[in-house]
């Protein structure tokens, strides 16, 4: 399992890269949500493995789309803060 630092955004969504941890090609990946507005949640989707990008110093790789929705999953302009975090499968 790996965690990566905490991040805060507002609205979305942004894209996002990970690496490091001893992360494999194989992850399930959740973002703990730390904080936000009431009624405002985190989704994650979009989730892309690379075996090596320019980035990641040759390291797996992944890149995740954030957005902070309502409860309907609407897209909303309010803050979020958490991190992600993966988990090998």
């Amino acid at each position: 399992m790996a965690t990566w630092q905490t991040i805060t955004q507002t609205g979305g969504p942004l894209r996002w890269f990970v690496w490091g941890g001893n992360i494999t090609n194989h992850e399930a990946f959740a973002f703990t949500l730390g904080s936000a507005e009431n009624n405002v949640g985190a989704l994650i989707s979009d989730i892309t493995v690379f075996v090596h990008n320019n980035d990641s110093g040759g390291e797996p790789s992944y890149g995740i789309t954030l957005n902070a929705v309502d409860q309907f999953a609407n897209p909303v302009d309010q803050g979020i803060t958490g991190n992600f975090e993966s988990n090998g499968v």
